[in-house]
């Protein structure tokens, strides 16, 4: 056997060990310039090519052990933490909405969630199976076509509720719930490719933020914005810049932030605002639903009022109020554990970015987090 393929058989054995083969190419190709410097060492140390070949395998050891130490290092890790709080939380609110279809006799409730959880379900085991790292080469069409649909259902999109949905056939879209986790995906590969071509600079990182950013504003559903910019400036401390760069965008973003609520809030949202942190100032008005939802927690007793007890107080308790119902049916202890958990998925999702080596890697948390969402996004 030559000397090449001696290596090559070896290098061959390891890569069997490792399951993950995204990986091989880049072991192989570690462990043939590892051998070529170990033999180049050996051949001006004086010993002929085979004997230095055979010193550099026997130093590397069993092919099999080596491969099975790759595999751990390169296996895929499932963030078990952070499905097990997403199954709680579901849980808790799957419960709550049976207590609200039981109080309020809605067959339809409880029904919706249930399909959205199970497509959510079905979206979230494809990405966990799926090569992810694909999406990359694909992400300036993601990035543009994500802003088309968005135009597409801000100008022409069915409204319900005074948010624009995109109608397909008999199933609205709220698309505009969906398209930051679709912008931040695009954005990841986006960002990867300038940085392996040494082309990440602040002036790109602001031009691909405002577009999408805007359209968003534009869509008056504020929490799609906040999700968006929360996105956007973890991959930018993903992306590991400098620290100018990361500074210059902060401010660009509280400056643009300012800007928007000056230019684009109307004169409701800024008064929902007041009224939300003021509401006595107009108890028997703008206030009225926000004391009543303070009452509601506040009758409460310890483990709540009980499984299926009716609140007649608030409107939309599957919705704007379901937290206030939730405490109002199981009691404080029950709120104050879903607000902790809540804190703690944040944590364990930050915590999961920042180990990540590869913007890409940001995909799996991004798109499980978007399976999550996907639940709640048709009407």
């Amino acid at each position: 056997m030559s000397e090449n393929k001696r290596i090559a058989h070896y290098i061959k054995e390891v890569c069997d060990q490792i399951k993950n083969k995204e990986v091989h190419a880049a072991i192989t190709l570690e462990l043939g310039n590892h051998f070529a410097e170990k033999i180049e060492d050996y051949r001006e140390a004086g010993y002929k090519e085979e004997e230095a070949t055979r010193i550099a395998i026997a130093e590397m050891g069993d092919p099999v052990d080596v491969g099975r130490h790759l595999h751990q290092a390169h296996k895929p890790r499932m963030e078990w933490g952070i499905v097990s709080i997403v199954g709680i939380l579901l849980a808790i609110g799957l419960v709550t909405l049976y207590s609200l279809h039981i109080a309020e006799d809605n067959r339809n409730l409880i029904g919706r969630q249930l399909v959205g959880i199970m497509i959510g379900t079905v979206v979230l085991v494809t990405i966990l199976f799926w090569d992810y790292s694909k999406l990359k080469r694909y992400s300036k069409f993601l990035y543009f076509g994500t802003m088309i649909l968005l135009l597409y259902t801000l100008l022409a999109g069915k409204p319900i509720a005074g948010i624009q949905y995109l109608d397909i056939g008999n199933y609205p879209l709220h698309f505009i719930a969906i398209s930051p986790f679709l912008f931040i995906v695009a954005l990841a590969g986006i960002f990867t490719e300038w940085k392996e071509h040494n082309r990440y600079n602040i002036v790109k990182v602001i031009s691909y933020f405002l577009p999408p950013c805007l359209l968003l504003s534009l869509g008056e559903y504020e929490f799609a914005v906040l999700l968006y910019v929360g996105g956007y400036i973890a991959l930018v401390i993903a992306a590991k810049p400098k620290k100018l760069v990361i500074l210059s965008f902060l401010a660009m973003v509280f400056a643009c932030g300012g800007g928007m609520v000056y230019l684009f809030a109307k004169p409701y949202q800024l008064d929902r605002l007041f009224y939300f942190l003021n509401p006595y100032l107009e108890p028997d008005g703008r206030g009225y639903i926000i004391i009543q939802s303070l009452k509601a927690i506040q009758s409460a007793t310890l483990w709540g009022q009980g499984f299926g007890a009716s609140l007649d107080a608030l409107p939309a308790l599957e919705s704007d109020y379901i937290f206030a119902y939730m405490v109002y049916i199981f009691g404080p202890i029950v709120g104050i554990a879903f607000f902790i958990l809540g804190v703690m998925l944040l944590l364990r999702l930050l915590h999961a970015i920042r180990r990540v080596k590869d913007v890409p890697c940001c995909y799996p948390v991004w798109l499980c987090s978007f399976s999550r969402r996907f639940s709640g996004v048709f009407s």
